[in-house]
């Protein structure tokens, strides 16, 4: 299980870190050079990483979903938003 204070950083991480950091522990696992316990821990890492990339692409899907396109006017966000 993830050390509580990883997680804290691994949901404030940009969604670029996170990817970078997943992309890094999937290399490392798929080399077949870690040992079990160290795959199953870089397995919990990984999923806390895609769960906040999912997050931070759902945020973000939300946002442009917001965006209101007026009939010859320039793109706006959504009256609350600003």
């Amino acid at each position: 299980m993830p050390d509580p204070a990883e997680t804290a950083d691994v949901e404030a991480m940009p969604f670029e870190q996170a990817l970078t950091a997943l992309e890094g522990l999937i290399e490392r696992v798929e080399s077949g050079e870690t040992s079990l316990e160290d795959a199953l821990r870089d397995y919990a890492a990984g999923t806390a990483l895609i769960q906040r990339c999912r997050d931070v692409l759902d945020t973000a899907e939300t946002r442009m979903a917001e965006l209101v396109i007026d009939a010859g006017g320039p793109a706006r966000v959504a009256e609350g938003d600003a």
